[in-house]
């Protein structure tokens, strides 16, 4: 399936940035792959000479080696985000068959944070960027990722674009989007918005 069916990409809307790990963090998994391959090479010829039990835990080691680079493969296939010009959708997976999507809209991110914490993420650029909403409830972190302060930028970028193009919305677009994303909004704000709408309604009663 494409990625843009994946995520149920709207008209109009586009896909920016792909953001994804830094490879870095995956310095232990490779280096034993390549450890798990390199070693058995180094000794062939000796292992070869042991017959086919020898053959056969060359086979072995550079079999494990290679699912260790299948794992590193994996992982990065299936945790990701996508930044479009209205969303950022966070791709997790744990398996071959578990995937978890999580879309947040521009318009829930309030504040953007983003972390280098210790010399490796200093000297290898990465770190996390965190995405708050406007009661500082974190919606989404996304972490180790590669220059965490473009992602962040642009992130910021995104979401001060998307309201220049909404500020001109009418009465109707605005309802037309609130209604589309009242599933978004916990319980609490509900109520909230209820007892709002049942003072506005009261007071024009009241008035006639």
């Amino acid at each position: 399936m494409s990625l843009n069916k994946k995520i149920n990409l709207e008209k109009g809307e586009n896909i920016l940035a792909i953001v994804r790990e830094n490879l870095w963090n995956y310095f232990g998994t490779g280096f034993l792959g390549l450890l798990f391959i390199l070693t058995p090479s180094y000794f062939a010829f000796w292992l070869f000479g042991r017959g086919k039990f020898g053959i056969a835990s060359f086979c072995l080691s550079i079999f494990i080696g290679l699912l260790f680079f299948l794992r590193i493969f994996l992982i990065r296939a299936k945790n990701f985000s996508v930044l479009t010009d209205r969303r950022v959708v966070n791709f997790k997976g744990a398996g071959f068959f578990d995937e978890e999507i999580l879309s947040i809209n521009l318009y829930e991110i309030q504040n953007i944070f983003y972390f280098k914490k210790g010399v490796l993420a200093k000297v290898f650029n990465f770190g996390d960027v965190s995405l708050e909403n406007n009661q500082r409830q974190e919606l989404l972190r996304l972490l180790n990722v590669s220059s965490p302060e473009k992602v962040f930028h642009t992130i910021n970028r995104l979401k001060n674009d998307f309201w220049l193009k909404e500020k001109d919305l009418d009465t109707e677009e605005i309802i037309d989007m609130f209604v589309n994303n009242l599933s978004l909004f916990e319980t609490k704000e509900l109520m909230e918005i209820k007892e709002c709408v049942e003072d506005v309604l009261r007071n024009r009663i009241n008035k006639k």
